[in-house]
């Protein structure tokens, strides 16, 4: 399977309110989860190892070259209301969702297209959308395994799976999630995520839900989403 850790390099993601940066928080949460699922037998990737930009549509790319069972994007959420917290679960949304999901799809997507603009650009967006179609109920099920166990495990609040349309998940052949881990606009929940003791318990959980995923798969997802169209 492959862990993207979102945002890197010139584009920080958001900033807890003691300076806590985004691309930093989640690349330390995948690199902890990536030795969890390691330890229970998975083979594991991830879209960038360091402080480095990728362009969003080269993050699913990567996933697809490596034949990866599965693709997991890890983020950190923020609001205006300082007392959010939570963690949310999303799959992809091919149409409009609620108002709430579209402005963090919109907030995560930046200005960044699915695909680099050109003459193939219009037929590779609509070849995302059916590549990505073929597993939405698998990563509809993999969302709610994953917030499940998040929600049990690191006594996070639960604030629901959700859909919306992120770029970064549209081109992924294979069932996939973005996990908005916690809060980092939150004070509370930014001194957790400097905790390595929390950030391994956040990955504990993640790991728990996927391999809960995967026991109920009954063999390669990949192969029987594909059987299936």
């Amino acid at each position: 399977m492959v862990l993207d850790a979102g945002h890197g390099g010139q584009d920080t993601g958001a900033h807890g309110p003691k300076g806590l940066k985004e691309k930093d928080a989640v690349l330390t949460l995948a690199k902890a989860l990536a030795n969890r699922l390691e330890e229970a037998g998975l083979q594991v990737s991830l879209t960038r190892s360091d402080d480095t930009f990728v362009p969003l549509w080269e993050r699913a790319k990567l996933a697809n070259e490596q034949g990866a069972d599965l693709f997991v994007s890890l983020h950190l959420n923020a609001a205006k209301a300082k007392a959010a917290r939570g963690s949310e679960v999303y799959f992809l949304s091919l149409s409009e969702g609620d108002e709430e999901s579209e402005a963090l799809a919109r907030t995560e997507n930046g200005a960044q297209e699915a695909s680099p603009a050109g003459p193939g650009s219009v037929i590779d967006s609509i070849l995302d959308d059916l590549s990505q179609k073929a597993f939405l109920e698998d990563s509809e099920r993999l969302a709610v395994e994953v917030q499940r166990q998040l929600n049990r495990l690191a006594g996070i609040k639960e604030r629901g799976v959700k859909q919306a349309p992120f770029v970064v998940l549209r081109s992924a052949a294979m069932p996939a999630v973005l996990v908005e881990t916690a809060f980092i606009s939150n004070p509370k929940e930014e001194l957790k995520l400097k905790d390595a003791a929390f950030v391994d318990q956040v990955a504990q959980a993640i790991a728990k839900g996927v391999r809960s995923y995967l026991a109920g798969t009954q063999g390669s997802v990949k192969r029987r989403a594909e059987s299936a169209r």
